[in-house]
């Protein structure tokens, strides 16, 4: 019988399963750019829109907006930098002659 038909974790009887933040965490970090581009083009529209009127649901929906916004630039730029370890880059200026 393999793991999947006995419902044991696929690393093995006493592997240990990711608790819930760590499983946060990893959402977070695997936010697709695309995402959080379109989330940066909604808070800069629902900001643009909220400096013109003072209406208190809009702002709430633009706090809202903002804070998920900054969460998924935070997962996308840790992405970025672990990548950019992950495959020898160190960032800055390259060495001449290279």
């Amino acid at each position: 019988m393999d793991r999947q038909a006995t419902g044991t974790p696929q690393g093995g009887a006493g592997a240990a399963r990711p608790g819930p933040l760590h499983r946060v965490l990893k959402s977070i970090r695997d936010v697709h750019p695309a995402t959080a581009f379109f989330l940066v083009a909604l808070s800069l529209g629902l900001a643009a829109v909220a400096v013109q009127m003072y209406y208190l649901p809009l702002l709430v929906v633009f706090a809202v907006v903002w804070g998920v916004t900054v969460v998924a630039l935070m997962g996308t730029v840790s992405r970025w930098i672990s990548n950019s370890q992950r495959h020898g880059h160190r960032g800055g200026v390259a060495a001449a002659g290279h």
